[in-house]
């Protein structure tokens, strides 16, 4: 019974051994289809989401560029005065967004755009977007310069 159960764990370790190499190049880093900076991106965009979601109106005030500009899902346009005034904290707890699907399209060192899909639980016509933020850096700090959020054609009929 020993015999078998050291047998086993080493088959375990000798298995996650060879799946960990499985993921690295040659010269032993990881491998990976997303950049260091898509990553980053990404962590930028979520970090952004979480201050958006908890109502830090000085963290989302410090991410968005001064000539921000937001198009919503109706075709209404905001800049970042606007936008910084609707974040508040929530007066009681509320479903969370669902965001997924990130995507990152790289337009040079200084820019990229991020796209993902959103889910918003407690919104009937506009539960279901899909989303591009762009991001520039400014004096070494990812800001938040464009959004535009895209209704699902056919969320519009979603009628839970």
């Amino acid at each position: 019974m020993i015999r078998g159960t050291i047998a086993f764990v080493l088959c375990l370790v000798l298995m996650q051994s060879v799946v960990a190499r499985a993921g690295e190049t040659s010269n032993g880093a990881p491998q990976s289809n997303v950049s260091a900076l898509q990553q980053g991106l990404i962590g930028t965009q979520k970090a952004f989401q979480a201050a958006q979601e908890r109502g830090d109106a000085d963290y989302i005030k410090n991410a968005v560029a001064d000539d921000f500009l937001s198009i919503e899902t109706t075709g209404s346009s905001s800049g970042k005065r606007e936008f910084v005034r609707d974040i508040h904290p929530p007066e009681h707890a509320e479903p969370s967004p669902i965001f997924y699907d990130f995507g990152v399209v790289q337009l040079d060192d200084g820019c990229a755009v991020v796209t993902y899909k959103a889910v918003f639980p407690d919104s009937q016509l506009e539960k279901y977007q899909h989303v591009s933020d762009t991001w520039v850096k400014q004096a070494g700090q990812w800001k938040l310069k464009f959004q535009q959020s895209t209704l699902n054609l056919w969320s519009a009929h979603d009628l839970d």
